[in-house]
């Protein structure tokens, strides 16, 4: 750690690190009852008080459970949010974080909602995105009140059930409070984030699209699906066998067929899933099932041309083929996901994307560029596109300059607060920035157990490194602290 600590925060240091090593056990327990709900969002099975499904009622009722059994007040937010409280205050510094996960989808070498320990890394859908840091919260107002740390404001951890899809989570939450009057939003990495991409989530309709409108693929319009797949029938199977065995390119080692009877076959292809804002590493399986379609000679003419359409719009996930290769220097270069695949309409194929757009441009201007771009195909963008405009503070503003100071001094290190394509809370909820608790990557802290791509978030088995995640405890106390006594001077 810094000697630009006060001898106070420094003194705090081994208390924290002695304090952790005694609850890690408690924590990791905690987490693995928090992953076993598969707290998907779905406002399509709202009930009363559920606004986002049973699961995500289920997850926030354990969590405020928990923590009223922990001697903490709780507060419910009409099913859209709960808050877990600590401090007998006027005024409120909030630790915001989500509860619901992306789908589990598929590729799995463990059980996506059921905790797995392996050495120091924990796996399951939601470790990273965003229970892991939201377990860590929970213990952070236990950490902060049993070594009783002494602020001048509550602290409130403020749990949504919407982050991952309409974040409707939180736009109730700030119309109806009570919103803090600073918040940490712990669902991203360090150090500080000061600049995060405007989202567009939209769906692309392609009629007349005979076999190709039988592919199915991805789960969530932000994930990269890892998995694609088309019924194929009247086709010579033996034939397809022995051509599938000459594939080059793409398809060749991630292509298989699956026999069905009556001469049908299902033609199968594998990927390497993921964040949609994060895209290296990953590869989108339906890149690789059109590929394939098209090297084994199994579209006539019109669908070919459309299967080459496909490929060309969707071929770099940075938006170049779709004539997206935007960038800025503030927040970098745009993304492009086709996240899923499916046809609720006959002979149509249906595709919902995601598109993270760099914070100097407007949603309209994208969905322009886009429509022009389509003009010339058969392929339409439906009316019910939905922006999230981006979000952009400068580095010299005095709460991030501070955060940023906080990971400076405890980590000796002299970073920048930093951009990303990935969506938090700090969209909808004022004065609320992103702070953590992701790490970098390092030898130590990587998987290697797991098979290559996987061990991303929205991936398939999703980990974190428990010591890296740990190590954020000390970089919230000292940030908390600061951040406490700036805020009673304003």
């Amino acid at each position: 750690m810094s000697a630009s600590l006060s001898p106070q925060e420094s003194a705090l240091l081994p208390q924290i690190q002695q304090w952790i090593a005694a609850n890690r056990a408690a924590l990791t327990a905690d987490l693995a009852e928090w992953i076993a709900i598969p707290s998907i969002s779905r406002a399509d099975r709202a009930a009363p008080g559920a606004p986002f499904g049973a699961e995500c009622a289920e997850i926030l009722q354990k969590v405020l459970t928990q923590a009223e059994q922990a001697g903490f007040k709780t507060e419910r937010h009409q099913g859209y949010a709960g808050s877990v409280i600590y401090g007998e205050h006027a005024r409120d510094i909030g630790l915001i974080n989500h509860l619901d996960v992306v789908p589990a989808g598929d590729n799995w070498t463990y059980p996506p909602f059921a905790l797995t320990q392996h050495g120091d890394f924990v796996i399951g859908r939601g470790v990273a995105d965003n229970k892991g840091p939201g377990v860590l919260n929970f213990y952070l107002l236990k950490l902060i009140r049993d070594l009783n740390i002494p602020l001048h404001h509550n602290l409130r951890i403020v749990y949504g059930l919407a982050e991952e899809t309409n974040m409707a989570d939180m736009a109730w939450f700030a119309q109806h409070g009570p919103v803090p009057d600073y918040s940490i939003v712990t669902d991203g990495m360090f150090p500080v984030n000061n600049a995060q991409k405007g989202q567009l989530s939209f769906t692309l309709a392609v009629p007349n699209a005979g076999l190709l409108a039988g592919i199915v693929a991805g789960s969530a319009s932000n994930s990269v699906p890892d998995f694609a797949s088309v019924h194929i029938a009247n086709a010579d199977l033996d034939a397809v066998g022995e051509k599938l065995a000459r594939l080059q390119g793409l398809a060749a080692s991630y292509v298989a067929i699956k026999p069905q009877q009556n001469g049908c076959f299902t033609l199968e292809a594998r990927g390497n899933g993921g964040h949609a804002a994060f895209p290296d590493g990953t590869l989108n399986a339906t890149q690789v099932l059109l590929a394939a379609l098209i090297e084994l000679e199994l579209l006539d003419d019109h669908q070919r041309q459309l299967a080459e359409t496909l490929v060309q719009l969707f071929a770099s996930p940075y938006g170049v083929g779709a004539g997206l290769g935007l960038e800025d220097a503030e927040s970098g270069k745009l993304t492009l996901n086709a996240g899923v695949w499916y046809s609720h309409q006959a002979d149509t194929l249906s595709i919902d994307g995601d598109i993270r757009y760099p914070v100097s441009w407007r949603g309209e201007q994208i969905v322009e560029i886009l429509q022009q771009q389509l003009a010339a195909t058969a392929i339409t963008l439906q009316p019910n596109w939905r922006d999230v405009a981006p979000f952009f503070l400068p580095a010299s503003h005095p709460v991030i300059s501070l955060l940023q100071q906080v990971w400076n001094d405890t980590t000796g290190r002299n970073d920048r607060p930093y951009a990303m394509g990935g969506v938090t809370h700090s969209k909808k909820l004022p004065n609320a920035i992103t702070f953590g608790p992701g790490y970098r990557k390092t030898a130590a802290n990587t998987p290697e157990f797991l098979p290559a791509g996987h061990g991303l978030p929205h991936g398939a088995d999703e980990t974190i490194h428990l010591p890296s995640l740990l190590e954020a405890l000390p970089k919230y106390v000292i940030a908390l602290i600061r951040l406490d006594s700036y805020l009673i001077t304003q």
